[in-house]
Order: C-alpha cells, then structure tokens, then sequence
C-alpha cells in the first residue's frame, strides 16, 4: 500500500485495517511523540537538576551552586485513536500516552526512569457539537500555554495545570465562519501527583472525602480580524471547587486528631491574542486556595499552625505573560514573566518541609529554530527567584540556561 506521501507499507490482510492511514473506516492507530535531549545549568540548587519549579533556601544549608545536568527526561511517547467514520453522528477518539518521569521525583537523579501515564482516554464526540470525555486528561481549565521550554512549564510559577481521571461533558456552539464558544463542565479525582496524603494514613486527601472536584471553563475564540490568515484570539475563564479530608497534626509527626475537610478552590481567566502578523501575547491569571496538588501556590495546600487545631488553607494568586514573536518559518523569539504569590501568614511558620515559600517569580527569554518538520531546537535563559520564610525574607534566586533538542514524530 502506498500512503499520499510515497510510503510503501506491506501488511498482512489481518492487521491492515487497524494502522493509520490504511482504511477510511474502522479504527485508526498512529503513533506519536517527540524525543527530547536538554541540556541545563543552574547557578544556584533547584528542586530538580533536569527541570526547576522552585530555589532551594539558603538557610537550610542544603544549597548548592553551579549545578548541570543532560536528560531526556521530558520525552513523551504514544498512540493516538479514532474513528475516521461517524456511527449515528457519533466519532470516537483517544489517547495513550506515557513518558518516563515519575521514579526521578525525590530522588535527584535525572537517569532514575519510571514509567508514567499522562494521558489515557475516550472521547466521543457527535456531530451536533456535543462530547463525552472518560478518562485522564488535561483539567478542564487548561486553556492557553507559556512559551518557554522548561519541562517545569510554570507550574508553581504562575501557571496550575495537572492531568487527572475525570468524566467531562463539553458543548462547541459555531457562532460563525469565524468564531465559536466552547463550555467544559466535569468532575475530577485525584491523579497523578494530585494524591497528598497529609495524615500519611495511606490514603490520598482527595479521595478519603467524598466530595470530587468540581470544574468547568468557557473559551471564547474567533479569527483575528486585523490578521491575514488565520491567526485567532482567545479569552476564557475557567475554575473549580472540591473538598479534600485529613486528620490533624498533633505535633511532631503525630496526626492522630480529629478528622477535617478542607475547600480547594480556584477561578482563572485567560487570554491570547496576535498582532502585527509576527507577535502574540498570551497569558493568564488565577487565584484560590489549597491549590498545591495542581502546581499552584508553590506546592502548599493545607499548613498547620498549631498543633491539635485545624490546619488552614493556604490562598495564593498568581499568573504569567508572555510575548512571542515568529521571524519567519524558521525563527522564533519569547520573553515573558511568571508568578506565584502565597499569602504570607498561612504559608509562613508551618509544619512540614514543603512549607515556607512565600514568593516564587520566573522571568525567561526563549529562542526556538526549526531544522525541519521534525527537528527543532530551543534555548532558553531564566532568573529564577524565591522568597523562603526561613531566610528572614530574603529571596534565593538561580540563573538557569537550558539548551533542548526536540525530535516530533
């Protein structure tokens, strides 16, 4: 068989109908991925050698400087599936997709590779506009993405996203040839590192209450009228609340106390828009609390004060911005800033090691060239800065450089 771009491929009869781009009906495999090499050096100790949410604090004495490191942590591999052939109006799609990450946690070694689910699910979709997701995906209120190149993406600096089992219902309204509005609502569990067990009983918080997680997002989007093409723009706004369930700290390691639930809560907006025929700004802001599990408020959830009393929700605001520019089909430029700004009194003074943090800023300059279709390269600069309780106020910060080689598939 022959595919439109010159491939020859020889299948047996058994196997040919299910290997994209072999059969106009029936169910369609293709692989996908991209394999990555980056490259990194930070002048001051991060959380991670290979990537970097945060800056260690000075005061604890674990500090370290000029730190380097090569790995190919961030590639991603998998399959996608769909039904080219609508049965009733109804088409069916989904994901299978892995990297190897999830071991490296803790342990500070950017060779320690394990295996870790990102996306793995279906989505039916009918032609009148309607879907049904079933699966682990993005959070429904994923709408936009910073320019930058750090496997880290901005979580805890201004950017919350997380993957996560769910069941999503969304309705797509094509107002016009040129706009549309989209509205997501669904229910979440926790999922991968979304499971803090705060008591250590064993059991994740998210899921000893019985509350899920409520979500939703609308994302209004049209064609740049000012633009040539079809460059569009987007706003949306999009949140969530849940309960999660913990016992109370007692002191020292002692979490035998009463049984408490917690609100998590977050609202968002956000934008992207092009102009000028090379640039686009993207960005977003939120706010919330209890917010760690999804990469927000630096990684703090629920702190404890006092021991035998209910713990607190830590509330935190943050967002970023970025500027692109696109020099031809072979160049591009980024320069954007990131935040995350926990209120200081809940955050400050509590009990556990991940506590403490009571600012975390990123600021960045990117370059991406295009080799090919499938090569690319990107090179990235970024001042780090974190604001720890435990250095009197005073902020660590870590000049990073990162080089990364990405081969799309």
């Amino acid at each position: 068989y022959t595919t439109e771009s010159g491939k020859k491929y020889f299948l047996a009869d058994a196997t040919a109908n299910i290997f994209e781009p072999l059969s106009e009906s029936g169910l369609q495999i293709t692989p996908y991925g991209y394999l990555v090499l980056e490259a990194t050096y930070n002048s001051a100790q991060t959380d991670l050698d290979w990537t970097a949410d945060k800056v260690a604090s000075r005061a604890s004495g674990s500090q370290k400087s000029h730190t380097t490191t090569l790995s190919v942590q961030d590639s991603i591999l998998g399959i996608a599936i769909n039904t080219p052939e609508a049965w009733n109006g109804w088409k069916f799609s989904g994901k299978a997709e892995f990297d190897l990450v999830d071991t490296m946690y803790g342990s500070g070694d950017a060779n320690d590779y394990g295996f870790h689910w990102r996306h793995l699910y279906v989505n039916a979709e009918h032609e009148s506009g309607w879907s049904i997701l079933a699966g682990q995906t993005w959070h429904l209120w994923k709408m936009v993405t910073p320019n930058e190149i750090d496997g880290a993406w901005l979580e805890n600096t201004g950017y919350p996203y997380r993957r996560s089992p769910q069941i999503r219902v969304t309705k797509k309204w094509e107002l016009d040839q040129n706009s549309s509005l989209e509205v997501r609502a669904g229910i979440v569990k926790n999922g991968p590192n979304m499971g803090e067990d705060r008591d250590g009983n064993g059991t994740s918080d998210n899921s000893q209450s019985c509350w899920p997680i409520f979500q939703g997002a609308a994302i209004y989007d049209r064609k740049a009228a000012w633009e040539e093409g079809d460059r569009r723009w987007l706003v949306g706004i999009g949140g969530m609340y849940g309960r999660d369930k913990s016992r109370r700290w007692m002191g020292d390691d002692d979490y035998s106390g009463d049984y408490d639930e917690y609100d998590t809560k977050m609202i968002m907006v956000a934008g992207q828009m092009p102009f000028l025929e090379k640039f686009t700004l993207t960005g977003q802001f939120f706010a919330g609390d209890n917010l760690g599990r999804v990469q927000a408020g630096v990684g703090q959830g629920v702190g404890y004060h006092t021991p035998g009393e209910k713990g607190k929700e830590v509330s935190t605001i943050g967002g970023f911005c970025d500027l692109r520019y696109d020099l031809n089909d072979t160049w591009a430029f980024a320069i954007g800033h990131g935040f995350d700004n926990p209120t200081d009194s809940e955050a400050e003074n509590t009990h556990g090691s991940a506590y403490g943090i009571l600012n975390n800023q990123r600021s960045y300059v990117d370059a991406f060239y295009q080799l090919n279709a499938n090569l690319h390269f990107g090179l990235e600069y970024a001042y780090l800065r974190t604001k720890w309780a435990e250095d009197d106020g005073d902020t660590a910060p870590d000049h990073r450089i990162q080089f990364t080689a990405f081969y799309d598939f």
